[in-house]
């Protein structure tokens, strides 16, 4: 924006500022030079006349100790001699053109907010008295008295030139320049966000033509009401199809022979508690839960139990007594007395012909 570029804000500064400088530096030196003439009647009356510089001098150092309704003559009379009603927004209006630009060098990029209190006319127009007062009371001199016309003029256009500086000193001491300080030369993070803006067109409505150059749709264009309500009225019909049609009749094929007769079925269940008898014939219940799973597993344990009785059988049947000490010769020895008992003479064989010989 315009009104943030520094070289326009100084050019605004400066008009405003001349514009409140121009209107008060009159009248503030006709205040102090009324001030000057009343100490210089008081020196005639008391017949000190050459103490007029000192007691000027002391009705400056009062100035500061004015109360409200002097200061309230000062700002009539300032209001009135300028014929100005618009002062107050005037010195509102420098103070916020001096703000501006006292925020525009800054470190990021955004703005923020400086509170600032503007004072009301008759409290500037004070503070600018005693600034005023100030400067004099360490230039008095500017008020001598019996000097040349020429020197005359060099001390009121210093004591305007002095009067100036105190008005701007005046502004500048109402601008928080701490607190703007603070706000824009401290360390801050600042996030950027760019927002993208796109104008999508909706498509627009084809609409048929006729005689002349008239639009007229072809065909009507129906709303979403008048669809729901044309859905609503075909599901109706459906359903009113549905329920008027007959239901199919069932035929039985099988014809029960006693249909009167009910068919009664026993069913078998167990008992998950059992009782057992002990050695002392006390009746124990111990439970034992006739599920499949606890059966097959029952059964897999007493499985096992029989094979290992069974395998421990066999090892007692084939056991062999190895305290006496066998030879394997006296086996030998026993085989060839039976083999040389044996003669081929008196082996008798019964029910067996002897064939001759037959040559081929």
């Amino acid at each position: 924006m315009d009104d943030f570029v520094i070289s326009n804000l100084n050019e605004s500064r400066n008009e405003w500022c001349s514009r409140l400088v121009s209107i008060f530096t009159p009248l503030i030196a006709d205040g102090i030079r009324s001030i000057f003439d009343e100490a210089w009647k008081m020196c005639v009356t008391n017949e000190e006349v050459n103490k007029y510089l000192m007691t000027f001098q002391n009705l400056l150092s009062h100035i500061p100790k004015w109360n409200n309704s002097i200061i309230e003559q000062e700002k009539t009379h300032i209001i009135e001699r300028s014929g100005c009603n618009y002062l107050e927004d005037l010195v509102t209006c420098v103070h916020i053109i001096q703000l501006k630009i006292m925020t525009c060098i800054r470190v990021g990029n955004k703005q923020k907010k400086i509170d600032i209190t503007i004072p009301k006319l008759d409290v500037f127009i004070h503070k600018v008295y005693i600034l005023v007062a100030r400067k004099v009371y360490s230039n008095v001199h500017l008020f001598e008295k019996n000097i040349s016309p020429l020197q005359q003029q060099k001390n009121n256009r210093e004591l305007e030139i002095i009067i100036q500086e105190c008005i701007m000193n005046t502004i500048r001491e109402s601008i928080p320049t701490e607190e703007i300080i603070r706000a824009y030369m401290d360390e801050s993070i600042e996030q950027e966000e760019e927002v993208y803006i796109e104008n999508i067109e909706e498509p627009e409505e084809k609409e048929g033509m006729v005689d002349g150059g008239n639009t007229t749709p072809e065909n009507e264009v129906k709303t979403t009401s008048q669809v729901e309500v044309e859905k609503e009225e075909k599901l109706k019909e459906i359903i009113d199809a549905h329920e008027s049609e007959e239901p199919p009749k069932t035929v039985s094929t099988i014809e029960d022979a006693n249909p009167e007769e009910k068919v009664t079925t026993t069913t078998l269940s167990f008992n998950d508690i059992d009782s057992v008898l002990d050695s002392m014939n006390s009746i124990k219940k111990v439970d034992a839960p006739k599920d499949i799973e606890h059966l097959e597993e029952i059964s897999t344990n007493r499985a096992l139990e029989q094979k290992m009785l069974d395998d421990e059988d066999d090892f007692e049947r084939l056991k062999v007594d190895t305290t006496e000490n066998l030879k394997l010769m006296d086996f030998d020895v026993l085989e060839d007395q039976a083999i040389k008992s044996l003669d081929n003479d008196s082996l008798v064989l019964n029910d067996i012909e002897e064939l001759p010989a037959v040559a081929f």
